[in-house]
């Protein structure tokens, strides 16, 4: 469930590696209760990108990233007469985490701003590739993030909490709610730091391609949004959000997301608390074999769930496990693959799409109450 691999890092492999897509064009099939597509479109042109360094006195340099697949395929950096490292890579559209091997000491870039929490200790760096609704545009007005510490009787301490409140945001207003999920290991940083997801609802809030809503990013360690968790989040949390902002959401106004252990826990709460949430967006979420099995027998699932993975994630075994589990069970859901891994690169190309679904439910869930009022 890392979201980052520097050499120690994740080397699970699934049982499932031989029924890994190899690359055809776009399926989109309906089996009775779900919908499955397998799919290469939008794979964008790659652009050359060079890195550099100056470490003058190193011996052996190397990049070692998302698009290097970390230590597994490191790419050695040329030293020049400047004393400077580089080397220079092709990089498809969207967002790559990546770091520098000195010496066989692993570093973020020092000349880059862009860098956040590894999830082990470390920091890595990122940059994005193209253009895209990650950039900060002029013009476009800007909602704002607030970032707190705030105690949890569940927890025992304080957690990080980070909530963006959409452009002309004013309290006691009503808005609907997404609750956002970081990956094992990591906080609530993750979603704002590394994915920028602040930037994507300021433009497509500017122009108008969704409605204004509200995101709450809480922080989970390495916890699975279980337990200790998710008392934090389905209750002190919701609590804490109707004190503060007026903002007291029911299951039409209050959608989750996340990816890794986010995707786990964006398809587990809802299915846990029907009443609290009506959407769930999974991006490759881990399941375990064990989970699958207590799976409920039900005429439906007591929420919306789309869930993606990208075909060469280590993690698809267990989505395409879930996907059968849940077909057995004729349930209603939408699953689709895409060419992707474990990463930023996949995951910033679905950032359009994840908020863009959760504002058409929120759209759709108000149009339906009108209708019944």
């Amino acid at each position: 469930m890392m979201c980052d691999m520097d050499p120690s890092a994740r080397r699970r492999r699934s049982d499932d590696d031989a029924l890994r897509a190899k690359p055809r064009p776009t399926i989109t099939a309906a089996c009775s209760a779900a919908v499955i597509a397998v799919g290469l479109a939008g794979i964008a042109q790659a652009e050359q990108h060079e890195f550099e360094l100056n470490a003058p006195g190193a011996h052996n340099v190397y990049l070692a990233g998302e698009m290097t697949q970390w230590d597994k395929g490191k790419v050695p950096m040329r030293r020049e007469t400047d004393g400077k490292w580089r080397v220079t890579v092709d990089l498809g559209r969207g967002e790559w985490l990546y770091k520098f091997i000195v010496d066989d000491k692993w570093i973020a870039d020092p000349e880059s701003p862009a860098h956040d929490a590894d999830g082990q200790g470390g920091q890595h760096s990122f940059l994005f590739v193209g253009a895209g609704d990650w950039e900060e545009l002029p013009g476009v007005p800007k909602g704002r993030v607030e970032t707190l510490m705030l105690e949890s009787k569940a927890w025992g301490k304080s957690l990080k909490l980070n909530v963006y409140l959409p452009p002309d945001f004013a309290t006691g207003k009503r808005y609907p709610v997404l609750w956002l999920l970081h990956g094992s290991n990591m906080d609530a940083d993750q979603w704002l730091k590394t994915g920028e997801v602040n930037r994507y609802m300021d433009n497509l809030i500017g122009r108008r391609a969704i409605h204004p809503f509200v995101i709450v990013m809480p922080s989970s360690e390495s916890v699975p949004y279980t337990g200790k968790s998710e008392r934090f989040i389905t209750q002190e949390l919701r609590a804490w959000l109707a004190k503060t902002y007026g903002l007291e959401t029911n299951r039409a106004e209050s959608a989750v997301a996340g990816m890794s252990m986010g995707g786990f826990g964006a398809f587990d709460l809802p299915l846990r608390h029907p009443d609290l949430y009506g959407f769930s967006f999974a991006l490759s979420g881990y399941f375990s074999d064990d989970y699958i099995a207590k799976l409920p027998y039900a005429n439906k699932l007591p929420m919306q769930a789309i869930l993606l993975c990208g075909s060469n994630d280590d993690l698809v075994g267990t989505n395409r496990r879930l996907v059968r589990a849940l077909h057995e069970r004729k349930l209603e859901f939408y699953y689709r693959e895409d060419v992707g891994a474990h990463t930023w690169q996949y995951w910033s190309n679905r950032m359009v799409e994840m908020l863009t679904a959760v504002d058409k439910f929120f759209a759709a869930e108000q149009v339906a109450a009108k209708s019944v009022q």
